[in-house]
Protein backbone atom coordinates (compact mmCIF):
# COMPACT_ATOMS: atom_id res chain seq x y z
CA UNK A 1 0.00 0.00 0.00
CA UNK A 2 2.82 2.41 0.94
CA UNK A 3 4.61 1.63 -2.34
CA UNK A 4 1.42 2.36 -4.30
CA UNK A 5 1.01 5.69 -2.51
CA UNK A 6 4.64 6.67 -3.25
CA UNK A 7 4.21 5.81 -6.92
CA UNK A 8 0.95 7.76 -7.09
CA UNK A 9 2.55 10.79 -5.42
CA UNK A 10 5.51 10.64 -7.80
CA UNK A 11 3.14 10.51 -10.77
CA UNK A 12 1.21 13.49 -9.42
CA UNK A 13 4.42 15.53 -9.06
CA UNK A 14 5.44 14.71 -12.62
CA UNK A 15 2.01 15.76 -13.90
CA UNK A 16 2.23 19.03 -12.00
CA UNK A 17 5.68 19.77 -13.41
CA UNK A 18 4.57 19.00 -16.96
CA UNK A 19 1.50 21.12 -16.50
CA UNK A 20 3.64 24.07 -15.46
CA UNK A 21 5.97 23.76 -18.46
CA UNK A 22 5.74 26.98 -20.44
CA UNK A 23 5.22 26.73 -24.20
CA UNK A 24 7.70 28.09 -26.72
CA UNK A 25 5.20 30.72 -27.88
CA UNK A 26 4.67 31.87 -24.30
CA UNK A 27 8.45 32.14 -23.80
CA UNK A 28 8.88 34.43 -26.82
CA UNK A 29 5.75 36.41 -25.92
CA UNK A 30 7.35 37.15 -22.54
CA UNK A 31 10.56 38.21 -24.27
CA UNK A 32 8.88 40.63 -26.69
CA UNK A 33 6.21 41.92 -24.30
CA UNK A 34 8.76 42.90 -21.65
CA UNK A 35 8.24 46.44 -20.39
CA UNK A 36 9.87 48.92 -22.77
CA UNK A 37 10.14 52.70 -22.44
CA UNK A 38 7.86 54.71 -24.73
CA UNK A 39 11.04 56.35 -26.01
CA UNK A 40 14.76 56.22 -25.26
CA UNK A 41 18.17 57.62 -26.11
CA UNK A 42 21.32 55.48 -26.04
CA UNK A 43 24.95 56.42 -26.46
CA UNK A 44 26.73 53.46 -28.06
CA UNK A 45 30.37 52.59 -28.75
CA UNK A 46 31.35 50.12 -31.47
CA UNK A 47 34.65 48.23 -31.49
CA UNK A 48 35.20 46.44 -34.81
CA UNK A 49 38.03 43.89 -34.73
CA UNK A 50 39.51 42.27 -37.83
CA UNK A 51 42.17 39.56 -38.05
CA UNK A 52 44.42 39.78 -41.12
CA UNK A 53 47.65 37.85 -41.58
CA UNK A 54 47.53 36.91 -37.89
CA UNK A 55 47.43 40.57 -36.92
CA UNK A 56 44.55 42.18 -35.06
CA UNK A 57 43.23 45.63 -35.90
CA UNK A 58 40.37 47.40 -34.10
CA UNK A 59 38.36 50.42 -35.27
CA UNK A 60 36.15 52.44 -32.93
CA UNK A 61 32.84 54.08 -33.86
CA UNK A 62 30.37 55.99 -31.67
CA UNK A 63 26.72 56.75 -32.34
CA UNK A 64 23.51 57.89 -30.66
CA UNK A 65 20.39 55.76 -31.03
CA UNK A 66 16.89 57.21 -30.64
CA UNK A 67 13.86 54.91 -30.36
CA UNK A 68 10.13 55.37 -29.91
CA UNK A 69 7.22 52.91 -29.47
CA UNK A 70 3.64 53.59 -30.52
CA UNK A 71 0.44 52.28 -28.89
CA UNK A 72 -1.59 52.62 -32.08
CA UNK A 73 -1.23 53.27 -35.79
CA UNK A 74 0.56 51.47 -38.62
CA UNK A 75 3.96 51.45 -36.94
CA UNK A 76 4.93 49.62 -33.74
CA UNK A 77 8.25 51.44 -33.33
CA UNK A 78 10.70 53.78 -35.04
CA UNK A 79 14.42 54.24 -34.43
CA UNK A 80 17.26 56.37 -35.66
CA UNK A 81 21.01 55.85 -35.28
CA UNK A 82 23.31 58.83 -35.88
CA UNK A 83 27.10 58.40 -35.89
CA UNK A 84 29.14 61.02 -34.03
CA UNK A 85 32.74 59.68 -34.08
CA UNK A 86 35.20 59.48 -35.76
CA UNK A 87 35.02 62.30 -38.27
CA UNK A 88 35.06 59.92 -41.26
CA UNK A 89 31.60 58.55 -40.36
CA UNK A 90 30.14 61.57 -38.53
CA UNK A 91 26.59 62.32 -39.67
CA UNK A 92 25.97 58.84 -41.12
CA UNK A 93 22.51 57.63 -40.12
CA UNK A 94 20.13 54.66 -40.21
CA UNK A 95 16.37 55.12 -39.92
CA UNK A 96 14.08 52.14 -39.21
CA UNK A 97 10.28 51.95 -39.11
CA UNK A 98 8.80 48.68 -37.82
CA UNK A 99 5.21 47.96 -38.85
CA UNK A 100 2.75 46.07 -36.64
CA UNK A 101 2.83 43.13 -39.07
CA UNK A 102 6.59 42.80 -38.48
CA UNK A 103 7.77 44.29 -41.78
CA UNK A 104 10.58 46.84 -41.50
CA UNK A 105 11.36 49.85 -43.67
CA UNK A 106 14.94 51.18 -43.47
CA UNK A 107 16.81 54.16 -44.94
CA UNK A 108 20.57 54.71 -44.87
CA UNK A 109 22.22 58.14 -45.09
CA UNK A 110 25.81 58.99 -45.99
CA UNK A 111 26.71 62.71 -45.77
CA UNK A 112 28.69 62.57 -49.03
CA UNK A 113 25.60 61.32 -50.89
CA UNK A 114 23.39 64.08 -49.42
CA UNK A 115 20.32 61.87 -49.77
CA UNK A 116 18.69 58.96 -47.95
CA UNK A 117 18.81 55.57 -49.69
CA UNK A 118 16.05 53.06 -48.96
CA UNK A 119 17.38 49.61 -48.11
CA UNK A 120 15.81 46.97 -50.34
CA UNK A 121 14.91 43.50 -49.09
CA UNK A 122 17.86 41.92 -50.93
CA UNK A 123 20.25 44.37 -49.22
CA UNK A 124 19.24 43.38 -45.67
CA UNK A 125 22.01 40.77 -45.61
CA UNK A 126 24.76 43.37 -46.19
CA UNK A 127 27.13 44.44 -43.42
CA UNK A 128 26.15 47.55 -41.50
CA UNK A 129 29.13 49.95 -41.77
CA UNK A 130 31.63 47.07 -42.07
CA UNK A 131 30.59 45.58 -38.71
CA UNK A 132 29.59 41.96 -38.05
CA UNK A 133 25.97 43.11 -37.79
CA UNK A 134 23.88 43.14 -40.95
CA UNK A 135 20.86 45.36 -41.55
CA UNK A 136 18.52 42.48 -40.70
CA UNK A 137 20.17 42.13 -37.27
CA UNK A 138 19.16 45.72 -36.50
CA UNK A 139 15.48 45.04 -37.17
CA UNK A 140 13.08 44.51 -34.29
CA UNK A 141 11.44 41.08 -34.65
CA UNK A 142 8.07 40.18 -33.16
CA UNK A 143 6.25 36.91 -32.40
CA UNK A 144 4.78 35.25 -35.47
CA UNK A 145 7.68 35.87 -37.86
CA UNK A 146 9.39 32.56 -37.03
CA UNK A 147 8.53 28.90 -36.61
CA UNK A 148 9.66 28.05 -33.08
CA UNK A 149 10.69 24.88 -31.23
CA UNK A 150 11.85 24.54 -27.62
CA UNK A 151 14.87 22.19 -27.76
CA UNK A 152 16.00 22.18 -24.13
CA UNK A 153 17.49 23.95 -21.16
CA UNK A 154 21.03 25.13 -20.37
CA UNK A 155 22.64 27.11 -17.57
CA UNK A 156 24.68 30.21 -18.47
CA UNK A 157 26.57 31.94 -15.65
CA UNK A 158 24.33 30.18 -13.13
CA UNK A 159 21.05 31.24 -14.76
CA UNK A 160 18.65 28.77 -16.33
CA UNK A 161 18.02 29.42 -20.03
CA UNK A 162 15.47 27.97 -22.43
CA UNK A 163 16.93 27.14 -25.85
CA UNK A 164 14.71 27.99 -28.81
CA UNK A 165 15.23 27.17 -32.48
CA UNK A 166 13.72 29.78 -34.81
CA UNK A 167 13.20 29.31 -38.56
CA UNK A 168 12.07 32.45 -40.44
CA UNK A 169 8.72 32.15 -42.22
CA UNK A 170 9.63 34.85 -44.73
CA UNK A 171 12.80 35.79 -46.64
CA UNK A 172 15.84 36.08 -44.36
CA UNK A 173 19.64 36.16 -44.53
CA UNK A 174 19.68 33.18 -42.15
CA UNK A 175 18.52 29.59 -42.37
CA UNK A 176 17.79 29.59 -38.64
CA UNK A 177 18.68 31.10 -35.27
CA UNK A 178 19.34 29.32 -31.99
CA UNK A 179 18.20 31.52 -29.10
CA UNK A 180 18.96 31.30 -25.36
CA UNK A 181 16.35 33.00 -23.12
CA UNK A 182 17.18 33.66 -19.46
CA UNK A 183 14.07 32.63 -17.47
CA UNK A 184 15.06 34.87 -14.54
CA UNK A 185 14.53 38.11 -16.46
CA UNK A 186 13.11 36.82 -19.80
CA UNK A 187 15.95 38.45 -21.73
CA UNK A 188 17.75 36.91 -24.71
CA UNK A 189 21.36 36.33 -23.63
CA UNK A 190 22.77 34.41 -26.62
CA UNK A 191 21.97 33.85 -30.30
CA UNK A 192 23.64 31.60 -32.86
CA UNK A 193 23.01 32.37 -36.53
CA UNK A 194 23.08 29.50 -39.06
CA UNK A 195 23.75 29.59 -42.81
CA UNK A 196 22.19 26.14 -43.24
CA UNK A 197 21.15 23.23 -41.08
CA UNK A 198 24.67 22.54 -39.76
CA UNK A 199 26.90 25.57 -40.47
CA UNK A 200 27.01 28.34 -37.87
CA UNK A 201 27.87 31.78 -39.26
CA UNK A 202 28.29 33.81 -36.06
CA UNK A 203 27.32 34.11 -32.39
CA UNK A 204 25.86 37.03 -30.44
CA UNK A 205 26.43 37.25 -26.66
CA UNK A 206 24.40 39.76 -24.61
CA UNK A 207 25.62 40.70 -21.11
CA UNK A 208 25.98 43.57 -18.61
CA UNK A 209 22.23 44.25 -18.51
CA UNK A 210 21.29 47.78 -17.47
CA UNK A 211 18.20 48.36 -15.32
CA UNK A 212 16.85 51.90 -15.12
CA UNK A 213 13.42 53.18 -14.05
CA UNK A 214 12.00 49.65 -14.29
CA UNK A 215 13.37 49.05 -17.80
CA UNK A 216 16.11 46.63 -18.78
CA UNK A 217 18.45 46.43 -21.78
CA UNK A 218 21.67 44.62 -22.66
CA UNK A 219 24.65 46.86 -21.92
CA UNK A 220 27.10 44.85 -24.02
CA UNK A 221 26.61 42.84 -27.21
CA UNK A 222 29.42 40.86 -28.82
CA UNK A 223 28.91 39.51 -32.35
CA UNK A 224 31.74 37.08 -33.13
CA UNK A 225 32.66 34.88 -36.07
CA UNK A 226 34.68 31.69 -36.03
CA UNK A 227 37.70 33.35 -37.70
CA UNK A 228 38.20 35.82 -34.82
CA UNK A 229 36.50 38.81 -36.44
CA UNK A 230 34.04 40.44 -34.04
CA UNK A 231 32.09 43.58 -33.22
CA UNK A 232 31.53 44.75 -29.65
CA UNK A 233 28.61 47.09 -29.04
CA UNK A 234 28.65 48.84 -25.63
CA UNK A 235 25.96 51.13 -24.24
CA UNK A 236 27.60 53.95 -22.28
CA UNK A 237 24.36 55.82 -21.56
CA UNK A 238 20.70 54.71 -21.44
CA UNK A 239 17.98 57.34 -20.99
CA UNK A 240 14.40 55.95 -21.03
CA UNK A 241 11.12 57.87 -21.47
CA UNK A 242 12.60 60.99 -23.02
CA UNK A 243 9.42 62.14 -24.78
CA UNK A 244 11.03 62.26 -28.23
CA UNK A 245 9.46 64.29 -31.02
CA UNK A 246 8.26 62.36 -34.09
CA UNK A 247 10.34 64.63 -36.31
CA UNK A 248 13.49 62.77 -35.17
CA UNK A 249 12.19 59.66 -36.97
CA UNK A 250 11.50 61.34 -40.31
CA UNK A 251 13.47 61.02 -43.54
CA UNK A 252 13.96 64.78 -43.63
CA UNK A 253 15.64 64.68 -40.21
CA UNK A 254 17.80 61.73 -41.31
CA UNK A 255 19.54 63.83 -43.97
CA UNK A 256 20.20 66.79 -41.67
CA UNK A 257 23.90 67.16 -40.85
Amino acid sequence: MMKIRIVSLFGLLISMCLGQEISVDEIMERVYSFKRPSSSIMEIRLEITRIKRKKQKTKVREFTRYEKYYDSGKYRSKSMARFTKPKIVKGTGLLSWVQRNGQTEQWFFLPKLKTAKKIKAKERSRSFLNTDFIYEDLESRKPGLDSLVNIGTEFIDGDQCKIIMAWPKNESAYFSRKIWVNVRNWQICKVEYYENESEKEKTLILTDFIEKNGFITAGKMVMERGDGDKTIMKISSFKPDMGLNDEIFSRSFLIKI
